[in-house]
């Protein structure tokens, strides 16, 4: 088991540093830089020696490979260097919006495996007929629907057309006014579209999964044995194939988590919530390098871990993994 998890965490690093590097490379090769923003914003009138004082400060004067290895001596004592926005530190900037990015991601989380699983669940054990394939179409097709484009149908109908929920944003323009249970009560409000938009896809992935899961355990043959020393038809499933299809779900937290990351720029930037996705967003645009860069480790490290987390999951529900026989 120590041997298996080694082994794991050794490829966890060799992809660390290979995201970072293509996140490196990426970024460069992205038309601009941090001083043209700077000017944009600051106007033509900026001094030359300024703007080499700029671009000397952050080693925008030294080659691509010194630049990288000069980010990476800071990333690896947690120094990933002052915003080029407002000359902040990376890290108080990430630590700001972290918790409302946590929040939003946490919610739709609970909620999609809360309907996903027992959705799928009840998909399986009614394999075959009219009702369940109809929910396989509607997962599928709930599962390719663009999150940019549900967005903005739920803004439109809901905010827009109905003025049923707040159109964007973390809280209305009258908090600061509102009592406690009004101001609770309003960001609830502002949680909706976005947690929905973050939703409806994981809920397909969850229930698809879990079907998947379910069914395959169902066809094997301690099911046929159970059932043939006349166990009932609840305590097989849930007693026998039940535990058995947890098994696999295990790697969805390697699936799911890094989807609603990747999902909450898109989400943050739509709804304009002040989260990391949205930040991450904001630095592309201003070429915005150390945030870009400490963001991608940021993410990197909580994708690299929560697949981390389901492979040892994994190994100690299933002891072949660990030993070599199943496969990863």
């Amino acid at each position: 088991m120590h041997a298996y998890i080694v082994r794991r965490l050794l490829y966890a690093v060799i992809t660390f540093f290979g995201i970072t590097v293509v996140t490196f490379a990426l970024i460069h090769a992205v038309p601009g830089d941090p001083i043209t923003f700077y000017i944009g914003t600051h106007g033509q009138n900026v001094s030359r020696p300024a703007l080499e004082a700029i671009r000397h400060e952050y080693h925008l004067d030294d080659p691509l490979p010194k630049q990288y290895l000069y980010w990476l001596s800071g990333a690896v004592r947690l120094d990933f260097g002052r915003s080029t926005i407002d000359r902040r530190p990376v890290v108080e900037r990430i630590g700001e919006k972290l918790p409302n990015t946590f929040e939003l991601n946490f919610i739709a989380f609970l909620i999609a495996a809360l309907i996903g699983l027992p959705a799928g669940l009840w998909s399986a054990t009614r394999s075959g007929r009219p009702l369940e394939r109809s929910s396989a179409v509607f997962f599928f097709l709930l599962y390719s629907l663009p999150a940019f484009w549900v967005a903005l149908l739920l803004m439109q109908y809901f905010a827009v057309r109905h003025d049923l929920l707040p159109l964007f944003g973390m809280a209305s323009d009258q908090a600061g006014a509102m009592s406690m249970p009004q101001r609770l009560l309003d960001h609830v409000r502002h949680l909706i579209l976005p947690v929905v938009t973050l939703t409806y896809a994981q809920i397909a992935i969850f229930a698809r999964f879990s079907k998947s899961a379910l069914t395959e355990v169902i066809r094997q043959d301690f099911i046929t044995t159970a059932r043939a020393k006349g166990a009932g038809e609840s305590a097989v499933l849930w007693r026998h194939a039940f535990r058995n299809a947890l098994i696999p779900l295990v790697t969805l937290l390697g699936l799911v988590i890094p989807s609603l990351i990747s999902g909450s720029v898109i989400v943050e930037t739509i709804f304009q919530w002040d989260g990391i996705g949205r930040l991450y967003f904001d630095s592309i645009l201003a070429r915005d390098y150390p945030t870009v860069l400490g963001l991608t480790v940021a993410t990197a490290l909580v994708t690299l871990f929560a697949s981390l987390l389901a492979d040892i999951l994994y190994a100690v529900a299933d002891p072949r993994i660990r030993l070599g026989e199943g496969g990863r």
